[in-house]
């Protein structure tokens, strides 16, 4: 139930960084839901940046729910992504966001 309430967050039904559909994947600290292959690259990152875990193979306390439910993608990119005028999100299949990352 708590794992759908987070899916179901306006956003969360594409990947906050390449807006691939049906994310698994969640940013504890950001709040934001991501694919696989960016949670890759999120864990690249180190968890004092982003801290990575799968909505379907762990588990999920009702506060780290509650976070999740609260934030999701729409506002964490309003967030990260507030002020980047004339930038393009990469793609599903880019790796401009690799490179952005380093």
């Amino acid at each position: 139930m708590a794992i759908q309430s987070i899916r179901n967050v306006r956003g969360n039904s594409f990947c906050v960084d390449c807006d691939a559909p049906n994310p698994d994947w969640a940013s504890l600290n950001l709040g934001a839901v991501m694919c696989i292959e960016c949670s890759g690259m999120h864990r690249n990152l180190g968890t004092h940046l982003s801290r990575v875990r799968s909505l379907d193979l762990d588990d999920w306390p009702v506060e780290l729910s509650m976070v999740m439910t609260a934030i999701g993608n729409a506002m964490a990119n309003s967030v990260w992504e507030g002020c980047l005028e004339g930038y393009t999100k990469p793609g599903s299949d880019s790796t401009r966001l690799a490179r952005f990352c380093k």
